[in-house]
């Protein structure tokens, strides 16, 4: 029976790991969406703040405007323009069964880029998001599509590119395709670390062991005396290329316990809804509050990314004796590019420490419901909320500002992940319902702020957020301030091409922005706060009326008349 299961096992990774191999995708079917060498900014699986990349940015010799060409037959089959995300985006489905992604850029091929046009006036709307008919935008590979940019949520120039298998939608790693990316060196490590897993990794610290290198090889000065008998591992890591001085994911990590594998994740075939599992594949603390990404090599209770290979025990590492235990950590590239390192631990009970957990923190189980009261504020978590048990301090202080009507709902810190949206409902202090309707709840989370309108019920607020920090309710009663830039009433307008308008809220965003030419819906294009008009046929020669009307979370309108010529 034994050898019996180990057959079962053994076929079984077999399959496995055929199914995940390079040479299941077809080679050099794709061609560079570019005419210039790919030169990489990031790459598929590189950390990135509540998701993995999902795709090769391309490097555009810090310009936009270059050609973005078809990487293979097929027809555009979906349109997605928006103002952070992917900006200006073309969705191209090949009849392999797969689909490419071209994002960021700045305009689309003149009879797309009409069509776009026509439906966005249509519309009266600049943000798009639709499908295609296939018999309408059909193109060949080598087709140019589009002009790269800088668009939506980009950072600097460049062309973000993708492949996704069109049945699932999951996004694959391009690299796997035989796209031409000269790759001859392995990955770096650059520090090791264990975790005490008696504890939740929100209880611990990592503690670092010093690791030397020789050549691709690691390794440590001696015997690694462990003080705890259950363990993960942590890495700091990052992969190289030949083309470009950027550092980038890692594709593939496996780690051996005694010749036994323990634990393995190949980054490949997952979808953007899963993405957001990065926050349980890294210690989210170190990364938040350093930006050092130290990637577990476990499996976290509540980690359901699909990228691990199936293994008992999750990458822990049990030391159930005082022997010796070789382990091994093998990390590498699409390429084959490989880095190990090797050592070896063993139990020692002197240097064993005990956690406490913080004083009246609530454990929220990991994979259950958990829901938390004060006094004036309800919390509630759905069993996806956290990836491992959390000590969760929830507790209220007095207001601050005389803006704010309820007292400020402090929940954990924003070092801790959340993996979906949680409800939060508060009460407020005594308020005139006449302005109830410009209330809104506030969180603040480390650096950042977002801010929503939430639902009444009776004297309660309730909204939803998937970050925990400090949370309260505002009287907002101030509109956004309207701002043109580099012009103003009454210009005339002579070689200029672009109009550019800023809107600007003191707490929230923009969440409506309307324009009128003399009495006629106009398009303005959006990258942050910043709303930008392209001069075209719909502003002939001659005087001019804009109407701009802007409006913020707590429904506060502005609205400004600008008078000017067009020449």
């Amino acid at each position: 029976m034994k050898i019996l299961q180990c057959l079962t096992t053994i076929l079984f990774l077999i399959i496995y790991f055929d199914d995940s191999a390079q040479q299941n995708y077809p080679q050099h079917y794709f061609r560079n969406p570019l005419n210039i060498p790919i030169q990489l900014a990031a790459n598929f699986g590189e950390l990135r703040p509540d998701h993995f990349h999902m795709g090769l940015d391309i490097r555009t010799q810090s310009r936009e405007n270059l050609p973005v060409f078809a990487a293979a037959d097929g027809y555009i089959s979906h349109i997605k323009i928006e103002k952070l995300g992917y900006g200006k985006a073309i969705y191209i489905k090949h009849p392999n069964g797969y689909t490419t992604v071209y994002a960021h850029l700045n305009s689309f091929y003149d009879s797309l880029e009409q069509y776009v046009k026509n439906k966005q006036y249509k519309d009266k709307q600049w943000e798009q998001d639709f499908d295609l008919p296939e018999d309408l935008f059909k193109v060949v590979q080598g087709q140019f599509i589009a002009n790269s940019g800088n668009t939506g949520g980009s950072a600097g120039p460049h062309l973000h590119f993708e492949i996704r298998d069109t049945k699932t939608g999951n996004n694959l790693n391009p690299l796997l395709f035989g796209l031409d990316v000269p790759d001859a060196i392995p990955p770096v490590i650059y520090s090791l670390f264990w975790y005490d897993r008696r504890y939740s990794v929100y209880t611990v610290q990592p503690q670092q062991i010093a690791i030397i290198k020789k050549n691709n090889f690691y390794a440590t000065n001696s015997i690694i005396k462990i003080g705890s008998q259950v363990i993960t591992l942590g890495l700091r890591m990052e992969d190289l290329n030949n083309t470009s001085p950027f550092r980038y994911g890692v594709y593939h990590a496996a780690l051996y316990m005694d010749d036994s594998l323990l634990f393995e994740y190949r980054l490949n075939n997952f979808s953007y809804d899963d993405s957001r599992y990065v926050n349980a594949c890294m210690d989210y603390k170190r990364w938040t509050e350093s930006n050092q990404g130290i990637q577990y090599l476990s499996i976290l209770p509540g980690n359901q990314l699909n990228i691990f290979t199936p293994l008992q025990g999750g990458g822990k590492i049990a030391l159930n004796d005082t022997s010796t235990h070789k382990i091994e950590i093998e990390i590498s590239d699409e390429k084959q590019n490989i880095s190990t390192i090797n050592f070896s631990v063993q139990y020692d009970s002197s240097s064993s420490k005990n956690y406490t957990l913080p004083a009246g923190a609530t454990v929220c189980d990991v994979n259950e419901a958990n829901n938390i009261a004060t006094a004036n504020a309800q919390i509630n978590f759905d069993a996806n909320a956290f990836y491992d048990a959390l000590p969760l301090s929830v507790y209220e202080t007095l207001s601050t500002s005389t803006k704010q009507i309820s007292p400020t709902i402090h929940i954990g810190d924003y070092t801790i992940p959340v993996h979906d949206s949680f409800n939060v409902s508060i009460k407020t202090n005594i308020i005139n319902d006449s302005i109830k309707d410009k209330v809104v709840m506030q969180l603040i989370s480390g650096n950042s702020s977002s801010v929503i309108k939430g639902e009444w019920k009776d004297d309660w607020m309730q909204g939803s957020f998937d970050e925990l920090g400090d949370i309260r309710l505002l009287i907002d009663t101030t509109a956004p301030v309207i701002s043109p830039i580099a012009w103003k009433s009454n210009t005339v307008f002579k070689a200029q091409k672009n109009l550019i308008i800023k809107c600007k809220d003191d707490i929230s965003k923009i969440t409506n922005f309307k324009a009128t030419l003399d009495s006629n819906w106009l398009m303005f294009a959006r990258k942050n706060d910043y709303f930008i008009y392209t001069f075209d046929e719909h502003c002939k020669s001659g005087s001019h009326t804009l109407i701009i009307t802007a409006k913020d979370v707590a429904g506060n309108v502005a609205m400004q008349t600008f008078n000017f010529i067009k020449q």
